[in-house]
């Protein structure tokens, strides 16, 4: 089995178990939360689905990425919804019920949004086959995740005894993904100088600056209260690592590549954000709920 097939079967396991988790461990009411304030929601849609991926379009514009840094740059910024984002807002200190059902939300919506804003986005000779990937991402993270709300809703008995070897499959899954990837570059012809090629003298500072954006605007736009402002800092910040990685396997010819660039956005997000939390965690937003 090559690395490549290895890659793209531990990403579908890892995709499939996140959403299947996402469902196990939260019950409608969790969902519903964040639309006790609809204007805030749209907020939220705007800031994710619009602002976020334009920004990360003029970043790499106006830092001439390209390549495959371009590809799997855009393809982070466009995709929101991270899974363990609501995990960050705990840890900040932040709006835990706002969050948990906006990365619901984001991760829900981004299923029509991000094949849309990946395909007016990528520049010219990107070749992506999208309605095979809207079909995969249908069937390897909606399905799932409301397998997993139906269990948590009518057995939640099994629905709690399923979620550690789940999350642990995830996991593992991931780590999967990384050390095989790792592997395949260290053993490539030259893969300090591949690495340098692919991220320039920009690249990494790209990333810093769609994630210190995304930052941003999550936490001017979001709203009075500042645990809801945290969570929606987090809740932008961190993008759909699952959904990217699924696009990235639709270009089998620079999969190395771009999965380098996701796993590097992956790293810069999660240290921007525990950081962020780290420090938010010790002055404590005030206890509210969505206002």
């Amino acid at each position: 089995m090559n690395s490549q097939l290895i890659i793209t079967l531990s990403i579908y396991l890892f995709i499939i178990t996140s959403m299947l988790f996402i469902g196990l461990g939260h019950a409608w009411r969790d969902i519903l939360a964040p639309f006790k304030n609809v204007k805030l929601v749209l907020i939220a849609l705007l800031i994710n689905l619009v602002l976020i991926p334009v920004a990360g379009y003029l970043i790499a514009t106006v830092l001439a990425l390209s390549g495959a840094m371009i590809v799997g740059f855009l393809l982070m910024t466009s995709a929101p919804g991270a899974s363990y984002s609501p995990r960050i807002a705990e840890i900040a200190e932040g709006d835990v019920p706002f969050s948990t059902g906006l990365m619901f939300l984001l991760s829900t919506v981004a299923l029509v949004s991000a094949p849309i804003t990946i395909l007016l986005l990528l520049p010219e000779g990107s070749t992506i086959s999208v309605w095979p990937v809207i079909q995969t991402l249908l069937l390897l993270m909606a399905a799932p995740m409301l397998a997993g709300l139906i269990l948590r809703a009518r057995l939640p008995a099994i629905a709690d005894k399923l979620m550690s070897p789940v999350v642990w499959t995830s996991y593992i899954m991931i780590l999967v993904v990384f050390i095989t990837f790792l592997m395949y570059k260290i053993f490539s012809p030259d893969p300090v100088g591949g690495l340098r090629d692919l991220f320039g003298t920009l690249g990494i500072l790209a990333i810093v600056l769609a994630v210190g954006i995304s930052l941003i605007l999550g936490y001017l736009f979001g709203g009075p209260a500042d645990g809801t402002r945290r969570s929606l800092a987090f809740g932008s910040a961190n993008r759909n690592a699952g959904m990217a990685l699924l696009f990235a396997t639709s270009i089998s010819s620079e999969i190395g590549d771009i999965l380098a660039v996701l796993v590097a956005y992956i790293i810069v997000q999660i240290v921007m954000s525990a950081i962020l939390a780290a420090r938010w965690r010790k002055n404590p937003a005030p206890k509210a709920g969505v206002t």
